[in-house]
This record gives structure tokens, C-alpha cells and sequence, in this order.
């Protein structure tokens, strides 16, 4: 059952390419997940990529009228007036701009009275009286139902209006396309790495005054960045570890425990093989013996990692599980992707894709006898590495709009 349901619901990727499908049809998107997944940063990602201004318009805190515009009297009639937000026939498209996103957040969490305001601006594109701006695109998000969060059913009428889309998140993308590509602190790659489960851990019946997800997991990226946290001593000569005096900060953006974890965590930092020990010796320098040290190295290497030691940090890396290796190039080729070209790189990409290849013939069914015929030999491509990109191709699309 649960095989079958999966195909109702979109990783991140998909959702990004199901939006700019919409955007071309026509059509107007409603995205749902649970709180806190990144819906309002792809709608932003898509707007900066198509040279749209972004108007976020939150349908929770609007009113009927703020949709169908206020009244204009005059001596023999009134009409509507739309409010400067919407861009309607006639508005100039702002320099540097070749149209506007209008993003409907928390759109399930209007009233009944504002979603039949929006169904006009959602089907026909107007507001009012008066049409919207021919480039102007919109997109709708929301909570789901299920996760407490303030929503409100939509009507049928509304339900037809739009393309329901649930997302999910992906562990895999979301390093790739967040973590990695934007140079995440190294100890929180790491340990979300390590604890794979709470990059979300959201439950809607949670006690806590918080939970873990990827904008929480942001906060805690932008309280630790560039920041150096070492075991002191006291003038009583009692030791301390910095992170430590801070755990209550940390706990409001990820919770209590998981704040005791990941400081826990962190001091693993403290007893990581040294870089120059690994350059001059990547053979003989000791492995981490636990995981936890493990992946603290892998991330402390990425941020290490240069043309003139790559290939010694290969062969150290290569001593590793294939996990930890797999972490280490994925990095390189999202925040490096220069090294691509590196001998060393290539040659760990070899050895890695011999190793799953092996891996893979290990777990079939060994009847004793090869009676597979003689393979070329392949290289691990950046399919196997990391799942494929957006492909959205450029957001200068020439005709988007005509």
C-alpha cells in the first residue's frame, strides 16, 4: 500500500519541475507538506530563476476585499479598484524583470469568504473587475490537513481550480541542493548525515516547544557558522566545553534533546585526525574507529580539500565505508566542481563504482558459477552520486510569455 501512495506525493526536485510545468500550461500549482519543508524558498528559487518579482501574499491574514479590490464611487456608477500588490493590464513589468511570481501562502488557510474571493484571481486571473497582468504567475501553498496547523478544507469549487501537489522531503536532494550547495556548516552536514531521521522529525501531536526541519536546521546553520567551539578550563580547574553554555539557545531552534545530541556530537571535533598527518601519510594515518568521528572527518576534509591535496585525501577517503566516500565527492562536485578534472577524482570514481558494482553482485543470488558476460569497465557517473538535477534549463526562456 504504502509503494502505491508514494505516487502521489513529489520530492522537492519534482515539485520545482511540476511548478514551471504549470507555469507554461497555464495553470495554477498548490503545493502541501507538513510545516517547515522549504515550499516559500522553491517558489523564491523559481522566481529568481525566471526574473519574476516576487509578491508574497499570505490568504490567512487577507480579507474578501483585498482580492476583489475597494469601491469607486461615482455619480452614475462604481466599480473596483485593485490594490497596488496584484499587477493588472497596463502596469509597467519593473526593470530588470520580465514578470511577477504571486505567491498564495497558506492558502488553505483562508476563510471560506476569501477562498470565493480568490476563485476569480485563481482560474480567470482577475482581480475584480480588471484582469491581471498577462506575466504575471501564480502559485499556491499550504499545510497539510492532518498536521494541526490552521487550515481550512477547500471548497470543490476551489479544488478544481487548482493542481494538488504533496511534497515530501528527500534526504539525498536536500543535501545536494541545500546543505551542500550552500556550504552548510560542516558539523551539521555531518550529523544530519549520521541521524538521517531528523532532518524532519515534525509529529503533529509533539510536545516540544519546537521541532526539526529544514528551516530550524537553517537557524541553527546561521547561530554556528564560522564559529570555533573548544573544551576550557575554569579558573576552579574545572573543564567546560563552550557549545555547552549555550545549549538553551540551540534547544529553542532544533529542541532539548536533539540540542544535547548535536552538542554532544560536536566535540568529536576536537580529536580529528590532523590535516597535515593525512597529506603527508594518507595511508598510515589512523581511521576514525567510530562513526560519529567518521563523518566529522569526511566534513572536515571537504572544507579542507584543495587541488594540491586532493589526490592524498583521496586515497585517506578511499579507506573509508562507501557512505563516507559518497558524501565526500557529492561535496566536491556541488561546492568544487572544478575537481571533476582532477586525476585523483577521477580514479576514486573508479574505485567507488568497482566497489557498489561489487557490492551489488554480493547481494544477488551466488549460484557458485559467473555466467554473466564480461563487462567494460565504468566509471561512477554523477547519476549514482546524487539524483539528477531540477532540469529546468535556464530561466531566460524567450517566449515564456508570449
Amino acid at each position: 500500500m504504502a509503494a502505491g501512495l508514494s505516487a502521489y506525493t513529489c520530492t522537492p526536485r519534482q515539485v520545482k519541475k511540476y511548478i514551471i510545468r504549470c507555469m507554461f500550461s497555464g495553470l495554477v500549482p498548490f503545493v502541501q507538506s507538513s510545516p517547515a519543508m522549504g515550499k516559500s524558498a522553491i517558489v523564491a528559487e523559481i522566481a529568481k530563476e525566471f526574473n519574476l518579482k516576487m509578491i508574497d501574499h499570505r490568504l490567512s491574514t487577507s480579507a474578501p476585499e483585498d482580492l476583489s479590490g475597494l469601491p469607486k464611487l461615482t455619480e452614475r456608477s462604481a466599480s473596483f479598484i485593485p490594490f497596488e500588490n496584484f499587477p493588472v493590464e497596463g502596469t509597467p513589468i519593473p526593470d530588470g524583470y520580465q514578470g511577477w511570481m504571486l505567491f498564495l501562502d497558506e492558502f488553505n488557510a483562508a476563510s471560506k469568504m476569501v477562498q470565493a474571493a480568490a476563485y476569480k484571481l485563481v482560474l480567470d486571473k482577475m482581480v475584480g473587475l480588471r484582469k491581471l497582468h498577462s506575466n504575471v504567475v501564480i502559485v499556491c501553498a499550504g499545510n497539510l490537513t492532518t498536521d494541526r496547523s490552521i487550515v481550512n478544507p477547500l471548497s470543490t469549487a476551489m479544488q478544481s481550480r487548482l493542481i494538488h501537489l504533496t511534497m515530501e522531503l528527500n534526504f539525498d536532494e536536500f543535501m545536494e541542493d541545500v546543505a551542500l550547495r550552500f556550504a552548510w556548516d560542516g558539523r551539521i552536514v555531518a550529523f544530519l548525515n549520521m541521524k538521517k531521521a531528523l532532518l524532519h522529525d515534525f509529529r503533529p501531536d509533539h510536545n516540544d516547544k519546537t521541532f526539526c526541519a529544514p528551516r530550524t536546521w537553517e537557524f541553527m546553520n546561521k547561530l554556528i557558522k564560522g564559529k570555533e567551539f573548544k573544551t576550557r578550563t575554569r579558573a576552579d580547574g574545572s573543564s567546560f566545553y563552550e557549545m555547552e553554555e549555550e545549549a538553551a539557545l540551540y534547544a529553542g531552534a532544533i529542541t532539548s534533546g536533539v540540542a544535547t545530541d548535536f552538542i554532544n556530537f560536536t566535540k568529536v571535533y576536537e580529536s580529528l585526525p590532523k590535516l597535515k598527518e593525512i597529506i603527508k601519510d594518507p595511508i598510515g594515518t589512523r581511521l576514525p574507529a567510530d562513526s560519529s568521528t567518521k563523518w566529522a572527518t569526511v566534513t572536515y576534509l571537504i572544507e579542507n580539500v584543495a587541488n594540491d591535496n586532493l589526490a592524498d585525501i583521496s586515497i585517506y577517503i578511499n579507506r573509508l565505508g562507501s557512505e563516507f566516500r559518497i558524501l565526500f565527492f557529492r561535496a566536491l562536485m556541488v561546492q568544487k566542481p572544478q575537481m571533476k578534472r582532477h586525476p585523483a577524482f577521477r580514479a576514486a570514481m573508479v574505485e567507488l563504482s568497482r566497489y557498489l558494482h561489487d557490492d551489488i553482485v554480493d547481494d544477488g543470488n551466488d549460484t557458485g558459477t559467473d555466467q554473466s558476460e564480461p563487462e567494460k569497465e565504468e566509471t561512477i557517473t554523477g547519476a549514482q552520486l546524487s539524483a539528477s538535477g531540477s532540469g529546468t534549463g535556464s530561466g531566460q526562456i524567450e517566449g515564456f510569455f508570449g
